[in-house]
Parts: C-alpha cells; sequence; structure tokens
C-alpha cells in the first residue's frame, strides 16, 4: 500500500484549557549556589517574575557575570502526596526558568528547593565551546560585542548539556536588589 492510498486520520478535536497560575513566592528573591557534578559552581539570584542574575564561579566561563537577564519562570508543581500519610499532601518547590542569552546560549533550569537539586539543559553554540573564555566578562559591559560573537559564529552544530546541580547554599532577599550579584 503506497501512502497515496493510506486513509487520512480523523480530525482531532483539540480541547482550549487555562494554564494553571503559577505561584512563585516560593522563589522570587531566593539567592542560590550549586554546584554541578562537573565541578562547576554557580551562583543565581532569581530577582523577580521575569529576571535572573548569575555569577559563574568555576568551569569553562568561570568569571562571567549577567544581570538583567530576562527569564521565562512558571511552578511547575504546589503539592505531592504525603509519603506518611494517607490523603494529606506536602509542600513541594519545583520551578522551570528559562533563557536565551546574547551569545546565542539557551538555558533551561528545573528547580527543586526542597531537595536542594537543580537540574539544568545549556544549549551552547558551538562558538562558546570552541571560544569560553571570549564570555568570561561582567556581560551587561560588552552586549554588542556578545551579539557581535554570536552572529559571527559559528552557531552549529549545539553542544548540549545536560547536568544535576546540588544547591548548598540558600537565603532569601528582597526582590529587585541590585547588590546581590557582584559584577566585579
Amino acid at each position: 500500500m503506497n501512502s497515496e492510498s493510506m486513509p487520512l486520520p480523523a480530525t482531532v478535536q483539540i480541547q482550549q484549557f487555562e494554564e494553571p497560575v503559577s505561584d512563585l513566592s516560593g522563589l522570587l528573591g531566593k539567592h542560590i549556589i550549586y554546584t554541578y557534578s562537573n565541578g562547576w559552581e554557580y551562583e543565581m539570584y532569581y530577582k523577580n517574575s521575569d529576571t535572573v542574575d548569575y555569577k559563574v564561579r568555576s568551569g569553562s566561563v568561570g568569571g562571567r557575570v549577567v544581570k538583567g537577564q530576562k527569564a521565562s519562570i512558571k511552578q511547575l508543581q504546589t503539592a505531592l502526596p504525603s509519603e506518611n500519610t494517607e490523603g494529606s499532601e506536602r509542600e513541594m518547590s519545583l520551578y522551570m526558568i528559562s533563557w536565551v542569552e546574547p551569545t546565542g546560549t539557551s538555558v533551561v533550569q528545573v528547580l527543586n528547593l526542597n531537595r536542594r537539586e537543580m537540574r539544568s539543559v545549556i544549549l551552547f553554540p558551538h562558538w562558546v565551546v570552541k571560544e569560553p573564555l571570549k564570555t568570561v566578562c561582567f556581560q551587561n559591559e560588552h552586549l554588542g560585542l556578545m551579539r557581535s560573537y554570536r552572529d559571527q559564529g559559528p552557531t552549529y552544530p549545539i553542544h548540549s548539556k545536560i547536568m544535576l546541580g546540588r544547591i548548598h547554599f540558600v537565603e532569601q532577599c528582597m526582590l529587585d536588589n541590585d547588590n546581590i550579584i557582584n559584577p566585579h
């Protein structure tokens, strides 16, 4: 039977639905430090509902600092059934954060504050993998340069890193505090 004589699938009716409201109160204002299994250490500050600041403390781009990075932040889960009391629920702080940097690097984090774990997917353009030291700076002072490096490429192949991080420092700070992540 060739593709011309195969019957077409029935039309599927897609139901519209509303996305649940994200309660970001357990994340916003958090200042954390975590280390990935490969030894890279990061410092993050969830500045407000659409902005993060961060510093790469060690690794191939150690010394890189970014402030005011626009991000998409969503709550993934608010509660799980309790393991010890039938029918009750315990709080679970699970969040997804994603952004695309002027370098062309894309980042997706899934943050579990209860377990102090960070799971990340980082998609590095080829130029960053070839010359990571070009990104080691206070990015805000070099945005034009980062965009020009991105535009010169090469972008492809994209290098994907999936990493598990352990959070070893957490503090609650005020929102929109420009003094949490020090660029110098």
